[in-house]
Formats: C-alpha cells, sequence, structure tokens
C-alpha cells in the first residue's frame, strides 16, 4: 500500500487537489486579518459550480482571475528573470543601495501588503525639500511625472518600459494581488478617496500592477473620472468576462509600451469595458 501511496502519480494528483484548494482560497473574500471569510466555502461551492446565478458568476470569475494570474506570473518571472537581474545590477552599481521601494499599499479596503517595486527615485524622495504630495496628490491620487526632479536617470529609463512594476510579480504569486485591477493605494490615499460617493467600489476588485486608469493615462485623467472607470472594472469583475477585460488591458499596455503611445482615449476605454459586460 506504501508503494502506493508515495507513487508519483499519487504526488501528482495531491499536487493537482492542493492548487485547486490554493486557487480556490485566494478567489474567496477575506477578512482584515486575511483569513477566508466564515461560511464561505460550503455555500459558494454549491452555488458558484452548480448555479447559473448573479453571485456564481461572481466567484467564477474570482476563481479564473486568480488562476490566470498565477499560471501568467509563472511563465513572466521564468522570461524576464534575465530582466530582473540586469535591472538589480544596474540599479546596484549606479544608484547602490537599496535597489528595492516596499510601501504598504492596499488591494482592497481591508487588504494591506507591502508592495515591492525596484526604486526609481532618490533616497530622499520623501523629503519636505521636494514637496511631492503638494505638487501631485490629486484627491487621493498621487502621480509624478517623469520629468520630476526625483527620478533618477536610470529610474526614468525603467518607469518608461515599466520594468520598475517587475518584482511585484511577487506579489502576485505570494499576497493575492493581480495582474490587471486598480492600483494599490496607500492608507493616507485611500482615506482622501472616501469623499467622492461610491468610492468604496474601486475596491471590489483586486488591486494589480496595470489596470484600466494605465492604459489611458493617470495624467490624462481627473480624480472623478479615474473613480468612476476603476469603479466600472470592478464591476465587470463581478459581473463580466474578466478574462477578456484583463487581456485587453494586457495589450494595451504593452503597445503604450512599445510603441510609447500616451493611451487610449476615456471614450475608448469606457467602451472597453462595457464591451465585457453583459448585454441588458
Amino acid at each position: 500500500m506504501w508503494p502506493i501511496i508515495f507513487s508519483p502519480p499519487a504526488f501528482l494528483l495531491f499536487g493537482l487537489t492542493f492548487a485547486g484548494f490554493l486557487f480556490i482560497r485566494s478567489a474567496a473574500p477575506h477578512d482584515r486579518w486575511g483569513a477566508v471569510a466564515h461560511g464561505y466555502f460550503p455555500r459558494r461551492l454549491r452555488t458558484g459550480l452548480f448555479l447559473g446565478t448573479h453571485v456564481a458568476l461572481g466567484f467564477r470569475n474570482r476563481v479564473l482571475k486568480r488562476s490566470f494570474d498565477i499560471l501568467v506570473t509563472a511563465v513572466l518571472m521564468l522570461i524576464f528573470a534575465p530582466v530582473f537581474l540586469c535591472a538589480a545590477v544596474l540599479l546596484l552599481l549606479t544608484e547602490g543601495r537599496p535597489i528595492f521601494y516596499i510601501s504598504t499599499r492596499y488591494i482592497g479596503l481591508d487588504r494591506p501588503v507591502r508592495v515591492i517595486k525596484f526604486r526609481t527615485m532618490v533616497r530622499d524622495a520623501r523629503s519636505p525639500k521636494y514637496e511631492l504630495k503638494e505638487r501631485f496628490m490629486r484627491d487621493g491620487y498621487l502621480d509624478i511625472p517623469l520629468d520630476c526632479e526625483v527620478y533618477t536617470p536610470v529610474g526614468r529609463i525603467l518607469e518608461r518600459l515599466q520594468i520598475v512594476e517587475l518584482p511585484q510579480l511577487l506579489n502576485v504569486l505570494i499576497d493575492g494581488m493581480s495582474l490587471v485591477g486598480n492600483r494599490p493605494l496607500p492608507k493616507e490615499n485611500v482615506e482622501l478617496l472616501a469623499q467622492f460617493p461610491g468610492w468604496e467600489k474601486r475596491f471590489e476588485s483586486p488591486g494589480g500592477i496595470t489596470g484600466i486608469s494605465q492604459v489611458v493615462g493617470k495624467l490624462n485623467l481627473t480624480p472623478a473620472k479615474r473613480l468612476r472607470l476603476e469603479s466600472l472594472y470592478s464591476k465587470v469583475y463581478q459581473e463580466g468576462n474578466i478574462l477578456r477585460c484583463d487581456c485587453l488591458i494586457i495589450w494595451h499596455t504593452t503597445a503604450g509600451v512599445l510603441l510609447r503611445n500616451e493611451g487610449i482615449t476615456l471614450e475608448r476605454s469606457e467602451a472597453l469595458l462595457q464591451s465585457c459586460l453583459p448585454e441588458k
């Protein structure tokens, strides 16, 4: 009996079962301590897998999106490992330590994670002498243009090519962050967003590395318009074809980086999101 239990097929079956459990658990709602919400699995498994309800669609979207994130992230980490290493060495030689910038951001209303990026700014960028918040904070969104003096020469290149975001692939695998979603925000930024009606809707989908606002261009959007777009994305996550939406956003993000264009228009981005919602 023991040879059967410890045979390769048995290990494979166990691995697939455990992976499936992780997919479902990471897609489930969590409380503020990171635990799966009480009573989620029995009810949602019955509803989500066998009934064609609105709740079922939301459950399937969570599982599909998380599965997609893990699969694509694993592939991207293999492909971009040399780029990651070169960027780390370049930063170490030109700017010194630290080569990473780590900050606590919210990928959900009650889900803070330590987001990791390559450091692209001077070490004392938070110093009052630069007045970044006074100059660039817009009702909860801090968008610093690339021509700002706080960016290092290498940092500007990493930002322009979006290599700065590569370390966040670890956040996708470990912390439940997504490849595509509304950008995670620091606590003080979240508190500023509370002035807008319905602001919490943007957090009804997991925070991501790129998103619909990045496709349009953050500096081209007012805070109100950006929040409207992000809330609409959350609606797609709950009710629409989230895989199609994420693939379109990844396509436009890649095109923006390679072609160095200014992104798509606000009207086109809204049409993109609407096309991923079910027809009424």
